[in-house]
């Protein structure tokens, strides 16, 4: 890796007593040659047995993960030994796992070819078995065994996710074996891991329209769109200012219950609370806005609304804070307070 760091620095002088097939894998490799500066790494490493390799983690001080601790934690890098997966039960972590020494075969057991690349620690050799570099250039979104891909119905997820993130072009065939896997035995917590990397995207149009294409919307919500439908919503997710742009125009659009969509997507509490917010009306008056922010400061809602009414808003000094009645009648105190909102002159601020 050109943009070589201390930590890897100094794990290459920890593992070369050992070996010297220690590999980058997956994201990082990928976004190496997309530009992109990796926040987290994978390392792969071979030739060292699983009990001699335990050891070394433990003396490195690296926490072990899941149920066989192939997989180790240190910094921001995972560190795990090659391994073949084979799927024996339903669910995202129905597989059974085996040690290997064969860098093809275990890249194979990898989602997408631009994931599959592997770059040597020490000789900065890359290892591309199945296109990924040429997929990367094209900027395609592709499958490596036909096989092996739908055996995790999270895929069809990621294939979303990378799309949006990377404005890549999911390849045909891979669209067609997404929309034929089920996605009932994903977890509730990978869901919405998934759908958060592509709310916060740079092209979250382009998720959108994968959202359709790979039937996600279909199987997770039983929602279809006809062409005005898509290109009206499109339109808007080419700027989107916050994580729960995407839901809020989609609920009040299509009329979704929005306790469904809070149960179908596992969504934090951050986003149960912005995707309620009321939805902006044509006609608003200042008498509304006193109105909503007696439940909470009007920031979110106006840029969600395209930042409706954001001057009258900052002036009034309701951007970050809620709107405090001056005189509350603690016997009535909400008549008290809505005479206090309708004594105010009415003033129209925006108008359709």
């Amino acid at each position: 890796m050109k943009n070589s760091n201390p930590d890897l620095e100094f794990l290459k002088n920890f593992f070369a007593p050992f070996t010297k097939r220690v590999y980058l894998v997956g994201g990082c490799v990928r976004d190496e040659f997309l530009g992109i500066t990796p926040n987290e790494f994978d390392l792969e490493v071979y030739d060292i047995s699983p009990q001699k390799f335990d050891k070394l983690m433990k003396k490195l001080g690296a926490k072990g993960v899941g149920k066989s601790f192939f997989v180790y934690k240190w910094k921001n890098f995972d560190i795990a030994l090659p391994r073949k997966e084979t799927k024996i039960a339903k669910g995202h972590r129905g597989f059974e796992v085996e040690i290997i020494q064969d860098e093809k075969l275990a890249s194979k057991r990898r989602d997408f070819t631009m994931n599959a690349l592997m770059e040597n620690i020490y000789t900065n050799e890359i290892l591309d078995f199945w296109g990924g570099m040429k997929d990367i250039k094209n900027k395609i979104i592709r499958h490596i065994d036909d096989k092996t891909f739908i055996e995790d119905s999270l895929r069809v997820l990621r294939a979303m996710q990378f799309a949006s993130r990377l404005h890549f072009k999911i390849h045909k065939k891979t669209i067609e074996l997404c929309k034929k896997i089920d996605l009932n035995d994903l977890s509730k917590d990978r869901i919405y891991m998934e759908f958060e990397k592509m709310f916060k995207s740079k092209f979250l149009y382009y998720g959108f329209y994968y959202f359709i294409v790979l039937d996600i919307a279909k199987k997770l919500l039983n929602l279809e769109f006809n062409k005005k439908e898509f290109f009206h919503l499109a339109k808007l997710y080419k700027n989107n200012p916050i994580e729960s742009f995407f839901l809020y125009h989609l609920i009040y659009y299509k009329n979704l219950n929005h306790e469904k969509v809070i149960k179908v997507l596992n969504l934090p509490n951050r986003l149960k609370k912005e995707i309620k917010i009321k939805k902006c009306p044509k006609i608003v008056t200042n008498r509304f806005l006193y109105g909503l922010a007696l439940k909470y400061p009007l920031k979110t809602f106006s840029i969600l609304n395209l930042n409706c009414c954001r001057e009258w808003i900052i002036k009034n000094n309701l951007w970050d804070k809620k709107y405090k009645p001056k005189h509350i009648d603690p016997k009535n105190p909400r008549k008290s307070i809505i005479e206090e909102i309708r004594s105010y002159d009415k003033i129209l601020i925006k108008k359709a």
